[in-house]
């Protein structure tokens, strides 16, 4: 199957369910009576808002970041919330399946997929992994050798980058580039240790977990 080119394919998509929202928004305005519409927003919005900074909070991110961005997810998640609504008013139980095609058609779920992927002419800084450890500088190569870059790491720093690039799958512009580095970070954790890896899944980890405890070897040294 043809494969998406990334940045394209997200900004389409974000503008086709932007317009959806305000569609669902103005549905709502005519189908819903004030007060529900109201005490929906406030209720999705609040929730959003504190769920923004709760998980802006636990995946590192600058403090002044996350609650600079609580407003935007808070009016986001309201009127979200308030187009649902309105469709629901107007379609019925069919909402669901609006609500199914553009979950299936979100770029999170096209990369896992591997039907999207960065344009090759994308600037370097859509490509290149991000800051994840003080050390790494970036590369001007096109094309980064990631087994190189990380040959260097100790099984403590990778380990470090590997929990802290969980924050940038929020980011869905750097999606793909954010996923082939988790996934060297994997590699090169497997080719170190196949021992201490097997047991790191076998205890069935989350995306955000920190193997540290499988992989740190006191006097480890890079590239072992």
């Amino acid at each position: 199957m043809r494969k998406f080119v990334g940045m394209r394919y997200y900004r389409v998509w974000r503008a086709a369910v932007a317009a959806l929202a305000g569609m669902g928004v103005v549905t709502a305005l005519v189908f819903v009576a004030p007060g529900p519409n109201l005490a929906v927003f406030v209720f999705a919005g609040f929730t959003a808002g504190a769920l923004s900074v709760s998980l802006g909070l636990s995946w590192e991110q600058p403090s002044a970041e996350v609650f600079r961005a609580a407003p935007r997810w808070a009016a986001l998640g309201g009127g979200v919330a308030v187009a649902i609504i309105g469709y629901g008013a107007a379609v019925g139980v069919e909402v669901l399946l609006l609500l199914l095609v553009i979950a299936g058609t979100s770029p999170p779920v096209v990369a896992w997929f591997g039907w999207l992927e960065v344009a090759p002419n994308a600037p370097l800084k859509e490509q290149s992994p991000p800051k994840l450890h003080a050390e790494l500088k970036p590369l001007d190569a096109p094309a980064l050798d990631y087994a190189v870059l990380l040959h260097d790491l100790t099984a403590a720093e990778l380990c470090l980058a590997w929990r802290r690039s969980f924050g940038e799958l929020r980011r869905t512009e750097h999606w793909a580039a954010t996923t082939d580095v988790r996934q060297a970070y994997l590699d090169e954790l497997e080719r170190r240790y196949p021992d201490e890896f097997v047991a790191w899944l076998a205890s069935g980890p989350r995306a955000a977990s920190d193997p540290r405890r499988f992989f740190d070897h006191g006097a480890d040294h890079a590239g072992g």
